[in-house]
């Protein structure tokens, strides 16, 4: 029993792992793109909570709209805030 689950993790990691590898090998130049806009979001999000009349709070909810949204998500959010919305 106790070698069974020892095994389990690697052997769950593997299958994982190649499932990511023939998802980016189908879907290379798309996943590529969404991580780079992912990215390029995300490091607007710190920059522009530096502002003094930003004041977006980063919480999941920011992240998950700025990781999906990318830099129209950002944008999103800074007109929430502007308007008094959200955040």
């Amino acid at each position: 029993m106790v070698t069974t689950i020892i095994w389990l993790g690697p052997v769950l990691t593997a299958v994982v792992l190649a499932l990511l590898i023939f998802l980016a090998i189908t879907f290379g130049k798309d996943i590529v793109w969404l991580i780079i806009n992912s990215l390029i979001g995300l490091v607007a999000l710190v920059i522009i909570n530096f502002l003094p009349m930003i004041n977006i709070t980063i919480n999941i909810w920011s992240i998950l709209i700025v990781v999906f949204g990318g830099i129209p998500g950002i944008a999103l959010l800074i007109l929430l805030d502007l308007l008094g919305i959200a955040f």
